[in-house]
C-alpha cells in the first residue's frame, strides 16, 4: 500500500475530543476535533472526484453532540451524493458517543477487538460558580429577557422550569441519536434503546451486538474500502491524507517556535507535579465542554486515566 501511486482513498482523521468550532490543541487534554475544521476536510474530500472511497479514522471520546451532529450531517451529504464512493468508518481506541455518532453516516464501520465504542447517549448541565464569585467579594447582576434567557448562567442552579427545559432538550437529543442508530444499522429504536442509555462496549462486543461491521484496524479498514470501490486487492493505492501531512519545516517549526497551547503545556510541566497536572486536566476537559452550554454525547468518565 503506497502513498503517492495507484487508485486514490482518502483517510480523514477525527482525533480528541469533539468540540464546536476549529479543531485545536488543548495542553492538558491533548487534540480536539472541532466540527468546522472537520467538515471542512470532508467536504475536500466529497469534492475530489478522483478519490475512489473515503475512511473515516476516529479516536474520539465523543464531546458536544450540537458538533457531532453536524460532522453527521456532512458525511450523509458525502454518502448521498456519490453513492458509488463507499465510506468505511475505522475505530482506533476509542469512538464513543459522539465518536460512534460520526461513524454512523459509513456503509462500513470497523472496529479493533479492544476499541471502547458504543455510549449512545446525551448528557448536559452547567457548573455553577456564583459561590466562587461570593467568596471574592464579587457580586453579579443581570437584566435578561426571555424565560429561559439565563438558563446557562453560571452564577445560579436551575430553577425548576429550567430543568424541566433542560431535560425536554437532552431526551430529544437522546431519541434523535437512537433513531439515526436504528438507522444506520438497519434495526429499530426499540432494539438500539437497549443497548444505548450510555453502555460503553468493546469493539468485539460492539461485532456481536451489531453495532459494528467487522474487526480490524486500518489496514482492514482500507482494504474494506479497496474491496467496495471494487479496487483489486493486490493494487497499490494512494492515501491522501486530512489533515495533510506537516512538512519538515513545519515540523520543526513547531518543535523550536510552539504555539501558545503548546508553551503552556511546556510551563505546566516545568511547574507542576505529575498529580497536579492529571487532577487539573481531570477538571478542565468537563469545565471546556460545558461552559459552552451544549448537550454532550460523551463518554463517561472520558477524562480519567
Amino acid at each position: 500500500m503506497g502513498l503517492n501511486r495507484g487508485p486514490r482513498i482518502g483517510v480523514i482523521y477525527a482525533v480528541g475530543a469533539i468540540t464546536s468550532g476549529k479543531s485545536g490543541f488543548d495542553p492538558l487534554n491533548g487534540p480536539t476535533v472541532g466540527s468546522d475544521t472537520l467538515i471542512d476536510y470532508i467536504h475536500q474530500a466529497r469534492h475530489d472526484s478522483s478519490l475512489r472511497a473515503i475512511v473515516l479514522r476516529i479516536d474520539s471520546p465523543g464531546g458536544s453532540a450540537t458538533a457531532s451532529d453536524a460532522i453527521w450531517r456532512e458525511l450523509m451529504i458525502a454518502k448521498r451524493e456519490r453513492a458509488d464512493r463507499p465510506i468505511v468508518a475505522s475505530m482506533a481506541d476509542l469512538a464513543a458517543s459522539g465518536g460512534y455518532y460520526i461513524a454512523m453516516p459509513a456503509h462500513v464501520i470497523v472496529a479493533q477487538p479492544s476499541t471502547l465504542t458504543g455510549s449512545i447517549g446525551i448528557f448536559g448541565g452547567k457548573i455553577v460558580t456564583g459561590g466562587v464569585y461570593e467568596k471574592l467579594g464579587a457580586h453579579i447582576q443581570s437584566t435578561s429577557i426571555g424565560k429561559h434567557a439565563e438558563i446557562n448562567s453560571p452564577a445560579r442552579p436551575y430553577n425548576a422550569d429550567e430543568l424541566n427545559k433542560l431535560q425536554e432538550q437532552l431526551q430529544a437529543f437522546y431519541d434523535q441519536f437512537v433513531e439515526k442508530a436504528a438507522e444506520s444499522r438497519h434495526s429499530t429504536p426499540e432494539k438500539i434503546d437497549q443497548l444505548a442509555q450510555g453502555r460503553v462496549w468493546t469493539g468485539q462486543q460492539a461485532k456481536q451486538n451489531g453495532l459494528v461491521d467487522a474487526l480490524g484496524g486500518l489496514d482492514r479498514a482500507i482494504a474494506t474500502a479497496k474491496q467496495r470501490a471494487k479496487i483489486a486487492a493486490d493494487s497499490e493505492v494512494e492515501l491522501v491524507i486530512y489533515p495533510p501531512r506537516k512538512s519538515f519545516y513545519e515540523i520543526l517549526a513547531d518543535q523550536f517556535g510552539g504555539t501558545g497551547d503548546q508553551m503552556a503545556g511546556a510551563w505546566l510541566s516545568a511547574h507542576l507535579t505529575a498529580g497536579e497536572i492529571e487532577a487539573l486536566r481531570t477538571i478542565r476537559g468537563p469545565l471546556a465542554l460545558f461552559r459552552r452550554g451544549e448537550p454532550l454525547a460523551l463518554m463517561p468518565f472520558a477524562f480519567l486515566r
